[in-house]
């Protein structure tokens, strides 16, 4: 099997150049790697599907931006969908890998101890992460999610308000243990707050997940980003790829990227 470049189009592979034959630590590498790769492409994709229900939310608030009268009915019936979708997805991906974790680590205490820990400091360090993981359990048992919504036009400008109420939600249940919502929150700005809670998700979230459950992960991306480099650096412009014996394999080149995990946090 040798290393090679080549260029792709949606229907045909092309401009193949073998650059040298792999080593056979490489292909042992490979081989121990080429699992773990399609491990995590088939589980971590729940953060691809989290991130996509996220820009859906983005660019429905984006469009609301755009001149002319709009049915605010419609529109409100619009974000609590993109909201309800978004809070159930990032939930089912919560207890999936949670699921994973304990059916892998239940009789370990140990690591049951250090999973607690990096996800209680998580959950300290970052006040929307905490505030959302409460807030969805608010939306499935108590209300929906929206909170108050006015659009407001001038003859210059369009605007949104998306405010949640921290006196509104208490009066309607006091189960807030991970963000401790306290009446002193006031009047809260929603779009920032997701905002802020998708970016934990998908850095610091899919960090822990990866450092518990895909260690050989981070290994493994790395192994490939050095074969793409050299691929890179004699043959600019073309893709990091396998030739085994005329069939192109394809790899990762930058896995991370390829997952849609771009912004890992790293330790």
């Amino acid at each position: 099997m040798k290393l090679a470049g080549y260029t792709s189009s949606p229907t045909a592979i092309s401009d193949i150049q073998d650059l040298r034959d792999l080593t056979a630590e490489e292909l042992k590498q490979h081989a121990l790697f080429k699992p773990v790769v399609a491990e995590a492409k088939n589980r971590l994709a729940l953060f691809r599907i989290l991130d996509a229900n996220f820009r859906q939310w983005t660019e429905c608030l984006q469009s609301l931006l755009h001149p002319g009268a709009m049915d605010e009915d419609t529109v409100v019936l619009n974000l609590e969908r993109l909201l309800l979708n978004y809070l159930t997805c990032a939930h089912h991906l919560r207890t999936h890998f949670e699921s994973s974790f304990q059916q892998r680590f239940r009789t370990d205490s140990s690591e049951q101890k250090k999973y607690k820990m990096q996800l209680d400091a998580l959950t300290q360090t970052s006040w929307p992460f905490a505030f959302f993981l409460d807030f969805r359990n608010y939306v499935q048992n108590q209300g929906l999610g929206l909170g108050f919504f006015k659009r407001k036009l001038t003859p210059t400008s369009v605007s949104i308000e998306l405010t949640l109420n921290a006196a509104e939600l208490l009066n309607t249940t006091k189960d807030w243990p991970r963000s401790k919502l306290a009446p002193a929150k006031g009047i809260m700005e929603l779009v920032p707050l997701l905002r802020d809670f998708h970016a934990q998700m998908m850095q610091k979230y899919s960090a822990l997940v990866i450092a518990t459950l895909f260690a050989d992960l981070p290994p493994a991306a790395e192994f490939y980003k050095k074969l793409a480099a050299e691929v890179a650096q004699k043959s600019p412009g073309l893709t990091m790829g396998f030739n085994d014996h005329g069939k192109m394999v394809s790899v990762p080149n930058d896995l991370f990227a390829e997952l849609g995990l771009a912004g890992v946090a790293r330790k």
